[in-house]
């Protein structure tokens, strides 16, 4: 799919959730829809199309979490025209979500799946994964530019090795709490929006109105230097989205600490700003 049309999914997908309703699902099934109804149609052949590229849960754009049928439709959707899926995990994949892959909560298996980042917990190293069948390339037919690093590889293997030994788990266990904690934090907190996310990688949105969801940027970053200038590292994502996402060896008590330094920000930003009338 061109570039264009991708950026036109995601940024649909955006303006549908923030209209109210299914903030979740409307927009990623809208997103479905138009490929097919529109971009199928009237666009590009889907004959022409080699691959559809897709986040299972979206990082940069608002850590934006699907509706539990959404990527196994986009996969049926690929696989009717003969599409190759490929399956963005560089920020969802090796335990983050409290599975491997994030794929793997909606029992979906790619044509591809990337990854980087937390495969070698911070080395550098990136991987194309796939079947045999789409991996007969003959040697030398393409390179990577952090292939062949024994320390990284090494390193690879023991955060596998430490995922499956126990740290998936508590990704799953303690993001939970967290977001328990956050999503309670709504009645108490006018600027807070949806509270969303799977494991450790959890969104917090900020509105200033709660029912026209005017996106609350400014507020946002305030927040998170705030949170900075208390010792809590957050990045924002999507217009005004905060982002959770702490080591996955992040214990129970650190975790609620980093949920009361977020919550003493948030305060002092509310009472720093009158609310619009």
């Amino acid at each position: 799919m061109d570039p264009d049309g991708e950026v036109f999914v995601q940024q649909q997908s955006v303006v549908e959730s923030q209209r109210g309703g299914d903030r979740h699902g409307a927009g990623a099934l809208h997103g479905l829809r138009w490929i097919r109804e529109v971009v199928f149609r009237h666009l590009v052949d889907p004959e022409e199309v080699a691959a559809i590229f897709v986040e299972p849960i979206q990082g940069e754009g608002g850590y934006i979490v699907p509706p539990p049928d959404f990527l196994p439709a986009l996969a049926a959707l690929a696989r009717e025209f003969g599409i190759f899926l490929v399956v963005d995990e560089i920020q969802t994949g090796m335990g983050r979500t409290g599975r491997m892959f994030a794929c793997e909560h909606v029992g979906v298996t790619p044509d591809i799946l990337t990854l980087a980042k937390g495969i070698a917990s911070g080395l550098p190293l990136g991987a194309m994964i796939a079947d045999a069948a789409r991996m007969t390339w003959a040697p030398g037919a393409h390179g990577n530019t952090f292939g062949g690093n024994p320390i990284a590889c090494e390193a690879a293997r023991a955060t596998i090795n430490l995922l499956e030994k126990g740290l998936m788990q508590n990704a799953e266990k303690v993001g939970q709490r967290m977001l328990r904690q956050l999503q309670a934090m709504q009645a108490r907190h006018r600027l807070m929006g949806d509270v969303r996310g799977v494991g450790l990688m959890i969104g917090v949105e900020l509105v200033r109105d709660r029912e026209t969801k005017e996106p609350a940027t400014v507020e946002r970053n305030q927040v998170i230097q705030r949170c900075s200038e208390a010792g809590l590292l957050l990045l924002g994502c999507g217009q005004s989205v905060i982002r959770f996402a702490p080591p996955l060896t992040l214990k129970p008590a650190e975790a609620d600490r980093g949920v009361t330094l977020f919550e003493e920000a948030l305060a002092a930003v509310e009472s720093e700003r009158t609310p619009r009338r």
